[in-house]
């Protein structure tokens, strides 16, 4: 698959999730909020993953004009009509295109390297699950494959050649495993997030209110990532953290007994038909720091 050809044929044959698709009923619940800290940490601890959010992108200045990018773009792309699905998938490669350069230790990248964009990719297969079933319980083994496949279809749409993913969910989870294992450090990038670098990430929210969203951050980035990652980035964890984000887990499947689905999913209906990605929180343009390439969604 070309890098500068069509929108791969996955994108038109399948996307957008429709009713009845596991997908449908996993990325779309509330509960899958409290992974966007340790999805963006799992990214960010690959080197070169890091490099080019560092060297592209404005997360420290405009953390929340950065979320919003990225959930315009991912979600009109899983749930948008099929035209817009098309459209995203090509502002996607637009976007990324251009992310390319050397990390500081000398070491070419491409954000539209397969092999990055695959690992980017797996962070939300593997975090979107495991929150799915931690707060639902575990899915049928059938509605497990399912999920999987439907995936594959988002891997496409953001430019992932067909047969470059883990055959099946075995197979991605052995491979999951062994980026952990063998990729995964801590970086500048994953300091500047958990605000253990002197130019950590400005959010414009009251100092109290910042405080303790880090500190939510920190709990579910404790709780959700690979125990082997957690202790390398010396994120804390105790029985303590562990009762109180099972507390927080078990509030959203109370909340999912009483609130009616189309209720909960209302939020990424919201999202998926605005025009343009939500403004909420963003830092004014005078008092962000100002980089290269910081109008990428990188």
């Amino acid at each position: 698959m070309s890098e500068t050809g069509t929108v791969p044929p996955a994108v038109r044959r399948a996307l957008p999730y429709r009713p009845g698709d596991v997908c449908w009923r996993v990325l779309r619940e509330p509960v899958q909020n409290l992974g966007a800290a340790p999805l963006l940490l799992l990214q960010v601890t690959h080197p070169l993953v890091a490099a080019g959010v560092e060297q592209f992108s404005d997360y420290e200045s405009d953390p929340f004009g950065r979320l919003w990018r990225t959930a315009d773009i991912m979600l009109k792309m899983a749930f948008g009509d099929p035209e817009v699905s098309r459209r995203q998938s090509e502002k996607f490669r637009r976007i990324h295109q251009r992310v390319q350069g050397t990390s500081d230790e000398g070491v070419p990248y491409r954000a539209l390297d397969p092999d990055l964009l695959m690992w980017v990719w797996a962070t939300g297969v593997k975090g979107a699950l495991d929150l799915y079933e931690r707060t639902f319980g575990r899915l049928p083994d059938e509605d497990r494959a399912r999920y999987y496949e439907e995936q594959k279809l988002l891997a496409h749409a953001c430019w992932v050649p067909e047969g470059h993913c883990p055959e099946d969910l075995a197979a991605f989870e052995e491979y999951f495993d062994h980026v952990v294992r063998t990729e995964l450090r801590p970086t500048v990038v994953s300091d500047k997030l958990l605000r253990r670098h002197p130019e950590s990430l400005q959010t414009p929210l009251p100092k109290p209110v910042d405080a303790a969203y880090l500190r939510l951050n920190i709990l579910a980035a404790g709780a959700l990532l690979p125990k082997p990652l957690r202790e390398r980035l010396g994120i804390p964890w105790s029985p303590a953290r562990a009762r109180a984000f099972a507390a927080l887990l078990a509030a959203h499947r109370a909340g999912a007994r009483v609130v009616p689905e189309k209720v909960r999913h209302g939020p990424v209906d919201y999202l998926v038909a605005r025009k343009r990605p939500l403004q909420l929180l963003r830092t004014p343009p005078e008092r962000r720091r100002r980089k290269p390439g910081d109008r990428s969604a990188a």
